[in-house]
């Protein structure tokens, strides 16, 4: 379990909250079911048109791994290794046969099975670092993808704003159910004016 990040987590949404309830704002103010779906389902549907569903989905998998990493034991990798050098330089290669179930690394695994199988040491070698080039590949889709989505959120956000502009300004005619509705403090000062509210472009005088 990597504590850091959801330490990290913690932090930064407890900052959000506590800033916004010290400017005398409420949580109902950022907790609303229809911007997440505009932000989330958007973003989800613009990462979709850019990669395909695979590569999503493993994206998804591994982001367990942020959390919930249980990192690489190389000392026990690298005694492994050895181990295995030594009982095919006095029993023969082909004695490590009975060794590859017991492997938990797919890549040694494969390069031993290759080895056991007779593939020559030079042919070997360039297999394996084609596999290696084609892991990293791989392995490097994965965070383009919450790349991307971090890329799109903010512009799927101001979409989402914008929207809501639009329902508000159809809306001026009702200003105080709109008022009595709206979570964020903006109506107020409309409500104590007696004059009309009115919106209108006049160019200024030189």
């Amino acid at each position: 379990m990597d504590k850091s990040t959801f330490a990290g987590i913690l932090l930064a949404v407890g900052g959000i909250v506590a800033g916004l309830l010290l400017e005398g704002g409420n949580l109902g103010q950022i907790l609303q079911p229809t911007a997440a779906m505009i932000v989330f389902g958007g973003t989800l549907g613009a990462i979709l048109i850019q990669f395909p569903l695979p590569v999503v989905i493993a994206s998804f998998k591994d982001l367990v791994k942020v959390f919930f990493d249980k990192g690489q034991q190389s000392n026990q990798l690298v005694a492994q290794l050895i181990q295995f050098a030594n009982k095919a330089r006095k029993q023969g290669i082909v004695s490590l046969d009975s060794d590859i179930a017991s492997i938990q690394e797919p890549f040694l695994k494969k390069a031993l099975m290759l080895a056991v199988d007779g593939t020559e040491p030079e042919q070997l070698r360039k297999m394996m670092e084609l596999e290696l080039d084609n892991q990293s590949e791989e392995e490097e889709r994965v965070p383009l993808v919450f790349e991307s989505a971090g890329g799109f959120s903010p512009t799927i956000g101001i979409i989402g704003a914008v929207m809501g502009l639009i329902q508000v300004m159809q809306h001026m005619d009702k200003i105080e159910k709109l008022a009595a509705e709206s979570p964020w403090p903006l109506w107020p000062p409309f409500m104590e004016s007696e004059q009309p509210i009115s919106f209108s472009c006049r160019p200024q005088a030189s």
